[in-house]
């Protein structure tokens, strides 16, 4: 019994899957907009890219660090697992300018 309700489940989903693309594919497509990815920055070493529409290089880099503490507790008011969790970013943004890097 589970059986035929699963494929007849499965049997509508596919056909409704099949009509909505069938009736998708009578629209008309409109045409994406251009897009301006990412380029390697290779001036100032490795990690660098071109912030889209600038000549700014970033690097974006960090770490994170957790640490997990488990007590045996004395009384049922003690806590007995303790988490802590710490993260930094690092940005580097560099520029040449007609005076130098910025």
């Amino acid at each position: 019994h589970e059986e035929l309700v699963k494929s007849l489940l499965l049997g509508s989903v596919a056909g409704l899957a099949a009509v909505a693309g069938a009736q998708a594919a009578d629209l008309p497509a409109k045409k994406a907009a251009a897009v301006e990815y990412v380029r390697v920055c290779s001036t100032y070493g490795a990690g660098f890219f071109y912030i889209p529409g600038t000549e700014t290089c970033l690097r974006v880099g960090g770490r994170v660090r957790a640490e997990m503490l488990y007590l045996e507790p004395q009384s049922r008011l003690d806590d007995s697992i303790g988490f802590r969790a710490r993260g930094r970013i690092q940005l580097d943004a560099r520029t040449a300018t007609a005076y130098g890097l910025l």
